[in-house]
């Protein structure tokens, strides 16, 4: 009977040893490691339950060996029966080739291998160092962390925070609350901040300035990296970057602070707060240095002002500053080129190529160009139109001038000649000098009834004129023309040589400046001025 017991109980003792000798070959690696803490050296042993109960105390020249780390200091308790040592003045830790830890009190416990130092602590590791008043050290896993302030010192940079933690083997540390990483060239300060210190790039993971320290230029961003060796940036997340004059905006930025280059990718907007100016596209660049900035692929130029806004699109726009006055460093000239098309409520235009100069509102327009002014139309080879306040606003037309005025919706009364110069008041056409094959055709009315038309030809002639019809005009030379009756009009004597009438590609509104209907309302985005500008404008 007991022997067949025995032998029902030996499968089991079998299973157990089995089980046992598994567990142990799938323990990790650093639970089979030496956990003792070994005492090598101390001037002076002593024993004392009085002063300190289940510890010895040791003086002078301490050190103990913790697997592969030393630890020494001047003097220490040591706890055998909890595998952990108190250490006084000069504690100093080395382990591996690389890692110093230093403090003026450390207590090290050997089975969590955990040392807690405090007061003039100093971390050096690799290329860094690291100092605070309280920092934990775990040595398994060779990651330091600090919550009473600390400061990073590497090569090229000084990083301080409330919070920090630094994890060794992979050199990357990550900083909390009031993070400040100073730099010759930038500071950047943040609440949250990552930074690898072997490649010494921060990568930024949440609300981040960066002020350079000989430029005027801040970038600011939620998401992205900065190589503080290269200078260079990716942002990712409510970018931005501003300068005294200029915001440049985008979902990418990328940013060479070397060059000065500012590059934007999706949803760009560059504002220009001095000269109340927004420009829209899905691709920008802007020069921090030149103060050159480029917009293209659906751009819209915005300038806003109190009474009225102007809009304005093309295939790309470009601003720069414009040098003619040295005494006004922030006036702008905009240049737009492709495809040009803009509104504003008693002013629309389309033509190839534009420049504006923004200190006097005046507009050059080329390669085929169209003015509309309330219901005047205007063409000729290149036109300038400056804008004044007071009134005449001038629209210059040189080669081919002609200028087309509505008098009913059949009738057109005109003006062309080899160069024109209007002056228009309250948006209407009141003067009208035309030089050079002057030539005028214009409608006559008797009792408010069309009798004819009358057509005449000068060197020079000058119009006045009151809504859209002619009140006077002045030939020189005497000219040569007639007039003919209204019922022996044939077509060909109701247009002059060159006339157009081009209203059905008149912008209407802002949405009607994209060639694409549907991308319109899209593009050109809302009337309402931004905050930014509001409060210039207003």
């Amino acid at each position: 009977m007991n022997h067949q017991k025995k032998s029902a109980y030996l499968p089991l003792i079998f299973l157990v040893v089995i089980v046992s000798v598994f567990i142990q070959a799938i323990q990790p690696q650093d639970l089979k490691k030496k956990r003792r803490v070994d005492i090598e050296n101390a001037d002076l042993y002593t024993y004392d339950t009085a002063i300190v109960a289940n510890a010895q105390r040791l003086i002078g020249n301490v050190r103990f060996r913790h697997n592969d780390a030393l630890m020494y200091c001047d003097s220490a308790y040591s706890y055998s029966d909890s595998n952990r040592f108190e250490a006084f003045g000069n504690v100093h830790i080395i382990q591996g080739d690389t890692l110093n830890l230093y403090g003026d009190k450390m207590t090290y416990i050997g089975d969590l291998r955990l040392a807690r130092f405090l007061h003039n602590v100093k971390m050096v590791d690799k290329s860094i160092t690291l100092t605070t008043e309280a920092l934990d050290f775990d040595m398994n896993t060779n990651i330091g962390y600090y919550n009473t302030g600390g400061k990073i010192v590497d090569t090229a940079n000084v990083l301080t925070s409330m919070i920090g933690r630094y994890y060794s083997n992979e050199d990357l540390l990550f900083f909390k609350d009031s993070v400040v990483l100073t730099n010759k060239d930038f500071v950047l300060r943040a609440d949250t901040l990552k930074y690898n210190s072997k490649t010494e790039r921060a990568f930024i993971v949440g609300p981040t300035t960066i002020t350079g320290t000989d430029k005027d230029g801040v970038l600011y961003s939620e998401n992205g990296w900065y190589d503080t060796k290269q200078n260079v940036a990716e942002l990712y997340k409510a970018s931005k970057i501003t300068n005294k004059s200029q915001v440049l905006e985008a979902d990418t930025l990328f940013y060479d602070r070397a060059s000065g280059n500012g590059r934007g990718k999706h949803r760009v907007t560059l504002t220009d707060t001095t000269n109340k100016v927004v420009i829209k596209g899905k691709i920008g660049v802007y020069n921090e240095n030149t103060k050159i900035a480029f917009v293209t692929d659906s751009a819209m130029f915005i300038q806003y002002g109190k009474k009225d806004t102007m809009y304005m699109h093309a295939d790309t726009l470009q601003t720069k500053p414009d040098t003619a006055d040295v005494n006004r460093k922030d006036d702008k000239y905009f240049m737009a080129y492709r495809k040009v098309r803009f509104h504003k409520p008693d002013l629309q235009g389309q033509c190839d190529s534009l420049g504006y100069r923004m200190k006097d509102s005046t507009l050059l327009m080329f390669y085929d160009p169209v003015l509309w002014s309330e219901r005047n139309q205007m063409t000729a080879e290149k036109i300038q139109y400056t804008a004044k306040n007071p009134d005449p606003g001038i629209a210059r037309l040189d080669n081919s001038a002609f200028i087309v005025m509505v008098e009913d919706s059949v009738k057109f009364n005109q003006i062309s000649g080899k160069n024109i110069i209007g002056q228009i008041f309250e948006n209407k056409l009141r003067i009208a000098d035309v030089n050079g094959n002057a030539q005028t055709l214009y409608y006559l009315k008797d009792k408010n009834k069309y009798s004819g038309m009358n057509r005449m030809l000068s060197s020079k002639i000058r119009l006045h004129l009151t809504e859209n019809k002619i009140d006077s005009i002045r030939f020189y030379p005497k000219p040569e023309g007639k007039v003919i009756p209204i019922k022996e009009l044939q077509t060909e004597d109701i247009q002059l040589d060159g006339f157009r009438w081009r209203e059905s590609e008149k912008p209407v509104n802002q949405y009607d400046l994209y060639p694409i209907d549907e991308k319109r309302k899209k593009n050109a985005g809302s009337s309402k001025i931004p905050a930014l500008v509001k409060k210039l404008v207003l």
